[in-house]
């Protein structure tokens, strides 16, 4: 295998490091290497005549046209162009460290020049918005274990930062050229391999910084053995049919023994991943007492609420509600590794306003938080702020902790029966502040009887939090005077 490097030094015996000037005719080699910014720098010093270029038969290049002692810049790229075309009918690689691109209208000869004039393209692909665009980031994953660039992915993961990706819906029939095998967190394809003809072009996420010296041999030999992958590498070429007419000592009876043991093989996956699936249904309530975001932390709360036997929507793309009977609570979530605050609360007051105006009915509301979520519940200070607190319980909001809600959830999957979580139901409906689960000690008909009940520590500290000027107004302290207690603690044990 012999490799040949544009701009891009790797010091290995298997790899010839050149320059777009001296290197020989590209298709003498099994792969190719380019870094399209070197390429871009040549291109500039060459035009500049600020660089001793040479052809690598010693012949001096300039920009214009070929002269009879020197070699014109736009047909050089055309030469490296047409050589590489020839590398990839061949069946071999060109691997390029993707960047933007950019032009060389200086290149007079060769209009319409680019730092990509050298590379042959797929069929309806082009090295330029709205195809490939500029991007930068260091979130990679490698989509495919299999794939032959997953060594480089995986070899070098957390050093390299990908800027530029690829837009494939700007590609006319992408399937057909396109295979995406790495990705940034976000999504966008940073990793892509497009086959030309018999051989194979590779658009690849390049290194974060230059890494020089021993730090370079790590990227050199993942580049060389992703490189010899690809090569072997026949992708859906299969062997033809009458190979069978041809028998091997030994190769039925191995065949057989493969067959049997590939069945056995997928029988015992079939059963571990039944056997994951019922440890993440049972353990992913965990969650509730530490996750956070929209599609973290808000799926298990809706799925609780479900579980505690309201009817609650999946859709996270719509405001979450439970709905008992032809009751309607609204609700907002929030969660933090800090103390939460009023976010949710004020959310949810536009939301209990909207309805109103709306139907004409004023709405329960729910506030749900996970604050100080990295912290055990035991011993969080602050997960919420006195503001939030005083205004549930001032305007009759339900406040839950996410802790709080794990403990009625257990309840349910414990086997609660249906008159306990009806009486859940109506507390959480009913509180208005923040709720508490307290444990009972006298004997239930169950293990664990454990009582709902409305925290009287929130009308304790709203009080005191008033009479030290936290800031409510008159409105809110005239509200919470008003307001009607929620169901009490023997209630919601009935």
């Amino acid at each position: 295998m012999r490799i040949v490097s544009l701009g891009f030094p790797l010091p290995n015996p298997q790899v010839d490091n050149h320059s777009l000037a001296n290197a020989p005719s590209l298709f003498e080699y099994d792969a190719c290497i380019i870094d399209p910014r070197v390429i871009s720098t040549q291109i500039e010093e060459i035009v500049a005549g600020s660089g001793a270029f040479k052809s690598s038969d010693g012949i001096p290049l300039q920009a214009g046209a070929t002269g009879a002692f020197h070699y014109g810049l736009g047909e050089l790229l055309q030469q490296r162009r047409d050589e590489l075309v020839r590398l990839l009918a061949r069946g071999g690689t060109i691997a390029v460290m993707a960047y933007p691109n950019v032009p060389h209208p200086s290149v007079t000869t060769l209009p319409g020049a680019d730092r990509y004039s050298i590379l042959p393209a797929a069929p309806g692909v082009v090295y330029r918005a709205p195809q490939l665009v500029p991007g930068d980031g260091r979130a990679i994953q490698a989509l495919d274990p299999a794939h032959p660039w997953s060594v480089y992915l995986n070899d070098l993961r957390g050093k390299l930062r990908y800027r530029a990706h690829w837009n494939l819906e700007a590609i006319p029939e992408t399937e057909s050229v396109a295979t995406v095998f790495a990705r940034s967190d976000g999504g966008a394809a940073v990793g892509v391999q497009f086959d030309v003809g018999a051989g194979h072009l590779i658009f690849l996420p390049p290194p974060g910084s230059d890494m020089p010296g021993k730090a370079r041999k790590p990227l050199t030999d993942a580049i060389v053995e992703s490189i010899q992958r690809t090569l072997e590498d026949r992708g859906d070429e299969t062997s033809p049919g009458w190979l069978r007419h041809f028998e091997l000592p030994g190769l039925t009876e191995a065949q057989q023994s493969l067959t049997a043991r590939q069945q056995e093989f997928a029988e015992a996956e079939s059963r571990l991943v039944e056997a994951q699936a019922h440890v993440t249904d049972a353990s992913k309530y965990h969650d509730l007492l530490w996750s956070a975001g929209h599609y973290s932390f808000e799926p298990l709360v809706r799925d609780a609420f479900r579980e505690l036997g309201f009817t609650v929507s999946p859709n996270l793309n719509q405001p979450a509600d439970l709905r008992e009977g032809k009751e309607i609570a609204l609700v907002e979530i929030d969660a933090s590794a800090q103390t939460v605050s009023e976010g949710a609360y004020l959310a949810l007051q536009c939301r209990v306003e909207a309805e109103f105006l709306r139907s004409g009915e004023r709405r329960k509301g729910i506030v749900v938080v996970n604050g100080e979520r990295l912290t055990e519940p035991g011993k969080r200070r602050t997960p919420y702020t006195d503001s939030l607190l005083n205004a549930c319980d001032n305007f009759g909001y339900a406040l839950i902790t996410g802790d709080v809600l794990f403990s009625l959830v257990t309840y349910a999957l414990e086997g609660a029966d249906s008159d306990t979580l009806e009486a859940i139901r109506e507390t959480i409906l009913e509180t208005d502040g923040l709720l508490q689960v307290e444990e009972s000690d006298e004997a239930d008909d169950s293990e664990g009887a454990a009582e709902v009940s409305p925290s009287d520590e929130s009308a304790n500290d709203n009080e005191s939090a008033n009479d030290n000027g936290t800031g409510e107004t008159p409105q809110a302290k005239d509200s919470a005077a008003e307001a009607v207690p929620a169901a009490t603690d023997a209630e919601s044990g009935d």
